[in-house]
């Protein structure tokens, strides 16, 4: 494709209006794109208007390196904030505005196109899948029901093209600075970076459920509220362990507490109360170990105290993805950028997670990287993408295909 072309596929993603939940127009319209260059594809149903999209090239024997990203995109608010309007794609001064333009549309197109170049070059001998996803930002919904029916077994390796940039170095440096992106002590060279691993998540609620009474006479019911709290306290001793556990581009397992509600009238005892938290986990403490610690926690203090009854619900949990910095993979994709950029990037820890958290339940030896085109304006009014970068990036991926075959 030329130029204009490449131009035309993203800013075509960008108007479809995906926001969670009718992600089919996406689907629909890359099977066509796919099909009018001669790529075969496969349509699967996560629910109405709700469709991941497969396609696949194999120019020569054994596995798959796999590309993939969402077609969602999360809600806009205060649409009219935006200078062009969310589903309104507009380029200004080498920047290309709208909802999606970062996370992650710009790597969805990017990848696609660059699959459809891959097809046309007689040079190219590799397997490439192209997978795209429904309901990545509100749990990860297809890539979980694609694992499941076994659509990476024969991945070797993922390209994942979530946003891996800054919009300048110093952001970059704001970002390292900030410990939501994990260096393990490395100095960036520039603001291009690609993620060799992400933390995963535990998501829970522990529920209370207690016994009303009118506040005079408290000592006839059971405080719902006052157990939680117990628990909290447990629970906060129990994190402080956790975290002394260490990863070396990770960084330590982060657990929040984000949400507590209990009570409905100030003059009765409450009869529920409820915590929600949330954990970013690293391999070294899995989110299966974590689970079972907590639940032993439960259980420990239920059988301890005949008035406590505390459940403990689990809400998700997505698994941390994590290829070895130094593995022969990593060293591919550093020297890919190099080739295209001319500059040493970093590969350094991400601070959100992606589909390949399900992914690589399935297929726990999937090499991963996420490399995308996108920055820190994801979910912002007023997102944008470097025009600059999102052109680059086709050629970065198709780089690492061909060195990846080669």
């Amino acid at each position: 494709m030329d130029k204009a072309q490449r131009l035309s596929v993203l800013d075509d993603l960008i108007k479809l209006e995906t926001v969670n939940g009718n992600e089919e127009i996406v689907a629909n319209y890359l099977k066509k794109l796919f099909e009018q260059n001669g790529i075969a594809t496969e349509l699967n149903k996560y629910d109405d208007n709700r469709y991941n999209l497969i396609a696949s090239i194999k120019k020569g024997n054994g596995n798959f390196l796999g590309f993939t990203g969402h077609e969602d995109v999360v809600p806009t608010v205060d649409n009219d904030k935006w200078n062009y309007g969310p589903f309104n794609p507009k380029h200004i001064d080498g920047k290309i505005f709208g909802r999606g333009t970062s996370d992650m549309k710009g790597g969805l197109a990017g990848l696609a196109i660059a699959l459809i170049e891959l097809n046309e070059d007689d040079n190219f001998k590799g397997n490439i899948k192209f997978i795209a996803t429904v309901g990545e930002e509100i749990g990860e919904l297809g890539s979980a029901k694609l694992a499941k029916e076994g659509y990476v077994d024969d991945v070797d390796a993922l390209v994942v093209g979530e946003p891996s940039n800054s919009s300048s170095r110093l952001a970059m440096e704001k970002l390292i600075g900030a410990g939501l992106i994990e260096t393990n002590g490395q100095k960036p060279e520039s603001r291009i970076a690609a993620f060799c691993a992400h933390k995963g998540s535990v998501t829970y609620k522990v529920i209370s459920h207690g016994r009303a009474a009118h506040s005079s006479m408290p000592e006839v019911g059971i405080n719902a509220l006052d157990n939680l709290v117990a628990y909290y306290n447990k629970q906060a001793a129990y994190f402080q362990e956790l975290i002394k556990t260490d990863d070396d581009v990770l960084g330590t397992t982060k657990p929040s507490v984000t949400i507590m509600n209990g009570g409905k009238q100030e003059n009765t005892i409450p009869d529920y109360a409820e915590m929600t938290v949330k954990i970013r986990t690293i391999p070294e403490y899995n989110n299966d170990k974590i689970i079972t610690e907590l639940k032993d926690i439960i259980d420990k203090m239920n059988q301890a105290d005949p008035r406590m009854n505390l459940e403990f619900k689990l809400s998700s949990s997505n698994w941390p993805v994590k290829t070895d910095i130094d593995s022969k993979f990593m060293k591919l994709v550093r020297d890919s950028y190099k080739d295209v950029l001319g500059v040493n990037i970093l590969t350094v820890g991400a601070p959100g997670g992606t589909d390949a958290s399900q992914f690589i339940q399935a297929n726990q030896n999937l090499d991963v990287v996420v490399a995308g085109p996108g920055n820190e304006s994801a979910h912002q009014i007023n997102e944008f993408v470097f025009e600059d970068d999102y052109l680059k990036y086709i050629d970065i991926y198709k780089t690492i295909a061909t060195k990846y075959f080669g």
